[in-house]
């Protein structure tokens, strides 16, 4: 199975989440930003980054401008994790178990299941059972 069919399924199981621009570009700088600093100056960083370069009234000019950028941000990811000496691929399979044995605070859980997304990012169960957990292994795409 390829990641595309893996995410597809990983979606299904998360029926509630829309795109979502502002979310996306608020993903992405906090992922460029955790390793870098704490989790909570992450937290303010993209917080502060967010409101000041995509208010929420903001929408993209076009989806053909936000695929641009999507894809362009893909290519970096891969050229350097390949430039890195890893496999994309096996790095992508590590990834993609991580984030498939992860639960949904059950608040926002019931929350969006009685009422909807409601454009908030997904949450993470923060009570999962850590035995549930799995942690990617990235050296199984060492090259």
């Amino acid at each position: 199975m390829n990641h595309s069919t893996e995410l597809y399924y990983w979606r299904k199981q998360r029926p509630a989440l829309k795109a979502n621009h502002r979310i996306y570009f608020q993903n992405i700088i906090e992922e460029l930003l955790e390793p870098l600093y704490t989790k909570e100056t992450v937290k303010n960083y993209t917080r502060d980054i967010c409101s000041r370069y995509y208010p929420a009234h903001m929408e993209p000019i076009d989806d053909e401008a936000v695929l641009d950028s999507i894809c362009d941000v893909q290519v970096f990811s891969i050229n350097e994790v390949e430039l890195m000496g890893y496999d994309n691929d096996k790095c992508m399979d590590e990834t993609v178990k991580e984030i498939s044995s992860r639960k949904q605070d059950p608040i926002q859980q019931e929350l969006w299941f009685k009422s909807g997304y409601d454009g908030t990012k997904w949450m993470k169960d923060i009570n999962q059972d850590p035995s549930t957990l799995y942690k990617a292994d990235y050296s199984k795409g060492k090259k």
